[in-house]
């Protein structure tokens, strides 16, 4: 259902001629000009006590063929009555409701309670806004009617583009720190969509188009670990940004600073992510931090044994082979090996010939701090299946004990890395 909200004030009336889509409309009550023009199912008027007896029966009258209802409110002249005012605006609606929010005659706080509640129902009602309304009498020009009478002729401002912003800030943040694009994909689909129902085409939002893509991959290379994925797509959000900024710049300017935090991911671009540098570890390190920051622990676990394995390819001088099966199969399986081999000098059993178990576990365990290593190795594996098994053991750890771990994961990343390289050079 499509419904009008829209205060009642006690102010005087003053006949007006309100402009509205082009179009004209000679009245002295703004909820008469909406519905003629917008055409809503159904009238919510919100009256305050003084309201009521000062403007609610003319209103009441000119709006008599529509369906109208009148809800009465506080006046807000206090924090509990403000409270009161948002609870009866937003149970005034039902799910899924069409809404469009008059807010000319909304005195004191009711305009911002106003969006308030918008962005409120938005999220628990599911509402749809049809837009938010206001109409300027101030702003009006004065001009005579044909009758000798002078009157102001006023525009109807359509603030509806201020509300998106609380979806923009949305869309934004579900993005940084939940790996989400599909609020920004909602963003920049209804402003291409408003684009081509004025011009026909959407040339003007095609650079935000072209860049939902690469945000889209990213969101989900991140949260799925895939981080030779995730670096090569950041290279075109790094190319295609500069573009979308300057669409930004002509529909909505105030949103630069907010969409300039994504820019960040342009830190993970390297120029061949299927080549191992030294700069693609790190970006990956990196990217696993940004999996931890984001909660997504298992994720961020899982791509760090992963990258252990990388890091020893690197160190060993088989970069060239890092993504090949076989030749991560042959790292991890040097990194077990190692993991044995301690195992069984530690309770000095016999140990058989691990070495040629696979080609990098004889290099591995010439490092001096091979023991060091494999101890990080080990607790990482061990975090990775306490992870993977989702608890359903009977010694399962706690999520308390577990997330500690997770937090120290970094750290053990990071030496790791430290004392491999320092063998390597």
């Amino acid at each position: 259902m499509t419904i009008l909200l829209s205060f009642i004030g006690t102010g005087r009336l003053y006949d007006t001629v309100y402009l509205l889509g082009g179009q004209e409309f000679h009245t002295p009550i703004i909820q008469e000009a909406l519905c003629r023009y917008y055409k809503p199912e159904k009238v919510i008027l919100f009256v305050t006590k003084g309201a009521r007896s000062a403007n609610l029966p003319k209103i009441r009258s000119v709006l008599s063929s529509f369906v109208v209802s009148e809800v009465d409110i506080p006046d807000g002249k206090c924090e509990e009555e403000i409270w009161e005012i948002f609870s009866i605006v937003t149970k005034s609606v039902s799910e899924k409701d069409t809404i469009l929010f008059d807010i000319t005659h909304g005195f004191r706080s009711l305009p911002f309670i106003s969006l308030l509640s918008i962005a409120y129902l938005k999220e628990i009602r599911s509402i749809s806004l049809s837009g938010v309304v206001y109409g300027a009498f101030e702003a009006g020009e004065r001009i005579k009617t044909d009758s000798g009478v002078e009157i102001s002729r006023a525009p109807v401002f359509d603030l509806t583009g201020f509300v998106s912003i609380f979806d923009w800030m949305a869309g934004v943040r579900s993005f940084l720190h939940h790996a989400d694009a599909g609020l920004l994909n909602e963003q920049v689909k209804r402003i291409s969509d408003e684009e081509f129902c004025k011009t026909q085409n959407r040339s003007g939002t095609k650079p935000l188009l072209n860049l939902l893509g690469p945000l889209s991959t990213y969101a989900e290379a991140v949260r799925l670990s895939r981080p030779v994925e995730a670096v090569s797509v950041a290279s075109l959000i790094y190319d295609r940004f500069p573009q979308a900024t300057e669409a930004i710049e002509s529909y909505t300017p105030v949103l630069n600073p907010l969409l300039s935090k994504i820019s960040d991911i342009g830190n993970f671009a390297v120029s061949e992510s299927d080549v191992l540098t030294s700069e693609l570890i790190q970006k990956q390190r990196n990217l696993i931090q940004v999996q931890l920051d984001m909660g997504l622990y298992q994720q961020a676990v899982t791509l760090g044994r992963e990258w252990m394995v990388t890091v020893l390819l690197h160190a060993a001088g088989s970069g060239r082979e890092w993504l090949l099966k076989n030749t991560r199969f042959a790292a991890e399986n040097a990194l077990t090996g190692a993991e044995k081999l301690l195992s069984r000098q530690n309770n000095k059993e016999q140990s058989d010939n691990f070495h040629q178990n696979s080609r990098f576990l004889e290099w591995f365990c010439t490092c001096d701090s091979w023991k060091e290593m494999v101890g990080i190795w080990s607790r990482t594996s061990q975090l990775r299946n306490e992870l993977a098994h989702c608890g359903m053991n009977s010694d399962s750890q706690k999520v308390q004990t577990l997330l500690k771990q997770v937090k120290n994961f970094p750290e053990s990343m990071d030496r790791y890395y430290t004392l491999i390289m320092e063998y390597s050079k």
